[in-house]
């Protein structure tokens, strides 16, 4: 039986170890710059993280006792490629302005170990993080998915796209892609859905 919870200060080791184990390696920008091994640790990936659990507004797929389920520069270019890309395109966008909110809530990470792939926990996870946007008076909920998963389920619950930047056509100062992301996932895409 899959239980959802709100991440609590006391499950935040054991959720970053989940990240180093499954989405530090697996997410699709990480993966195309090799930020780092299945299971090793990266300071500044995991303080953004750290951060985003410290809002109160995360969430979890918890099987039995196990979890399944301010940007801050670093001195890993790596890393820094990874969040120039995902917040240029959100600065550009303006959506403060945009849709005229004080505040989104914004899904930074759905992750979902290897063995626990495949059960719609990504979705449920997703979905139910609309629920809380929607249960704390957010009007705006939005998404950067990297990957063409995420992508699915996102328009799966109505997500609109706004952008999408082809990691083909994102060139460095040389003209040559930044990110060689293995297919299927071939765009970040910046999504959002309007809360009633």
């Amino acid at each position: 039986m899959v239980r959802y919870v709100r991440i609590t200060s006391e499950m935040s080791e054991a959720v970053l170890q989940h990240l180093r184990d499954s989405f530090f390696a697996d997410e699709p920008l990480n993966k195309a710059v090799s930020l780092c091994e299945r299971g090793q640790s990266h300071a500044a990936l995991e303080r953004l993280c750290a951060a985003t659990m410290a809002d109160g507004l995360s969430l979890a797929a918890m099987e039995g006792d196990t979890s399944t389920e301010k940007i801050q520069q670093s001195s890993d270019e790596k890393y820094n490629k990874i969040f120039t890309i995902l917040y240029t395109v959100s600065r550009d966008l303006d959506l403060f302005n945009t849709y005229q909110v004080d505040r989104i809530l914004e899904c930074r990470i759905i992750s979902v170990s290897e063995e626990a792939r495949g059960r719609g926990l990504a979705k449920e996870l997703m979905k139910r993080s609309v629920d809380l946007a929607k249960e704390k008076g957010f009007k705006l909920f939005k998404v950067d998915a990297t990957g063409a998963f995420s992508q699915r389920i996102c328009r799966s619950l109505g997500l609109e796209e706004l952008r999408k930047v082809r990691y083909s056509e994102y060139l460095d100062d040389a003209g040559e892609p930044v990110f060689q992301v293995p297919p299927p996932h071939d765009a970040l895409c910046v999504m959002v859905l309007k809360i009633p």
